[in-house]
């Protein structure tokens, strides 16, 4: 559906600057990433509507989390755990999830490569919301993404207790669970393509860095 030549994370971890980090931030701040993997770069969103809001993301491109090897997968969740056991003093307890929008048809994601949403708010009602809303189903792991069609899109959401759910809706709106998160907090600014220059964003990277021991402002922490 789309591919690394036109990609915003790819042109962004190449260094170039056509993606909207660079358009934003080029002249202040080379990069944003606060932690990586060798397969996960963890970056602090555009559109920081609370501190803390962070972006997992495979280095490999891939359009979602299910069209990645299970290797890819275990890294991810391997890293999520710990980033929101680290981060949960700060933070408080986080939610995560991912529209994973594979089809033309199925509405838009807003960025086609795979990116885990890990979110610090306390969002009360979302997952009724969403369950009144779409088919789902509860899943034990982030690896039975793994069975969903090649041809399905879903919406992957979990919260900070570890229970975590895929729903199946025909059709979802661009950052349609941003926008349903950030509402029910009476947030009324959700969308990331009408942010500029945050100062959250800027506090949330040097605080995640700080959290993980790392003294130099342009240093990556590194998990093994």
């Amino acid at each position: 559906m789309h591919n690394d030549d036109c990609c915003e994370f790819c042109d962004e971890f190449a260094g170039g600057s056509r993606n909207a980090f660079a358009v934003r931030y080029g002249d202040e701040l080379p990069c944003r990433a606060v932690l990586e993997t060798d397969q996960v770069t963890v970056l602090p969103t555009l559109g920081h509507f609370v501190k803390g809001y962070l972006l997992l993301v495979p280095k490999v491109h891939y359009c979602t989390l299910a069209d990645m090897p299970s290797s890819a997968i275990r890294a991810v969740e391997d890293l999520k755990k710990s980033l929101v056991q680290s981060l949960r003093p700060r933070y408080g307890p986080f939610i995560l999830f991912e529209h994973g929008a594979r089809t033309v048809t199925s509405g838009g994601c807003g960025i086609y490569h795979a990116h885990l949403h890990a979110l610090p708010l306390k969002a009360g009602g979302v997952l009724d919301k969403l369950q009144d809303q779409f088919p789902h189903r509860p899943i034990e792991s982030m690896l039975d993404l793994r069975d969903v069609e090649r041809d399905r899109s879903y919406l992957y959401y979990e919260e900070s207790a570890g229970h975590s759910w895929l729903f199946f809706p025909k059709v979802l709106p661009s950052q349609y669970l941003r926008r349903l998160v950030a509402e029910s907090a009476g947030i009324t600014q959700w969308d990331w393509r009408r942010s500029g220059r945050e100062d959250a964003l800027l506090a949330t990277r040097a605080e995640v860095l700080r959290t993980f021991a790392r003294t130099h402002h342009d240093t990556r922490p590194r998990l093994s």
